[in-house]
């Protein structure tokens, strides 16, 4: 009877250090859950944010003094030209890097103010410059202001180019913002077009002022870069370049 007992005491002792050594693994479970729960912030994580270059020079008042903008710092003002309405070098004036806006007539299109407004502007452009997949087309939002992104490969002195645009409507404008610069730079010099394309203002044009653009300072005025310095889209390579 004694011995029965105590098997009975030893089973339910065993069972007690059982129960007791089971409960850590619920902690483990729970820790496990935690260890999953960042998920959703490194998917958030994916989303591409626009990363702003420093702020350098003003711009000139443009186009009658309804357009203004910021170059990114250390850019210097191309001379103006009747194929741009604004255009920078970073340090090779006649080379690459280099920005130019660019304004047409928007026509029908609407103002370019969130995603959805952008659609037909991606369906415009989409004509104009093909699906190509390389294109890489997105609707992006920087600053306070929505664009249409795309890209072009080029050559620029017989080296890979990469030409990034960014396009927006306002105010009855088609403007259009282009990056050109060799491929291995591209996303070093993107801050820099995304520093422009966030400061752009563009006032309706009964609200700007009816005054002439004063000319860029004197000393930042280089020579105009030669024709065959412009970089070509890749589809115009098999043209044979001009020799200095």
């Amino acid at each position: 009877m004694m011995l029965r007992m105590s098997l009975l005491s030893c089973a339910m002792l065993l069972l007690a250090t059982l129960g007791c050594t089971s409960e850590p693994s619920a902690p483990a479970t729970t820790g496990g859950g935690s260890a999953a729960s960042p998920k959703p912030a490194a998917s958030t994580a994916k989303s591409p944010k626009v990363s702003l270059a420093p702020a350098g020079e003003a711009t000139p008042p443009l186009d009658g003094g309804r357009v203004q903008s910021n170059m990114p710092e250390g850019w210097k003002f191309l001379p103006r030209s009747n194929d741009y309405l604004f255009a920078a070098y970073y340090e090779d004036k006649a080379g690459v890097p280099r920005l130019v806006l660019r304004e047409v007539d928007a026509g029908d299109l609407p103002e370019t103010s969130s995603t959805d407004s952008a659609k037909m502007l991606v369906t415009k452009i989409t004509e104009e410059v093909g699906s190509d997949k390389d294109a890489a087309m997105t609707v992006v939002n920087i600053g306070d202001s929505w664009f249409v992104r795309y890209e072009k490969a080029m050559k620029f002195r017989s080296l890979a180019a990469s030409g990034v645009f960014l396009e927006a409507v306002r105010s009855g404008k088609r403007y259009s913002i282009e990056l050109l610069t060799y491929s291995v730079d591209k996303e070093k010099f993107l801050p820099a077009l995304y520093r422009f394309a966030a400061d752009l203002k563009v006032e309706a044009a009964q609200e700007a002022e009816a005054a002439s653009e004063p000319s860029p300072p004197e000393e930042a005025k280089p020579e105009q870069a030669k024709p065959e310095e412009e970089p070509v889209a890749e589809e115009n390579e098999e043209k044979p370049a001009e020799e200095e």
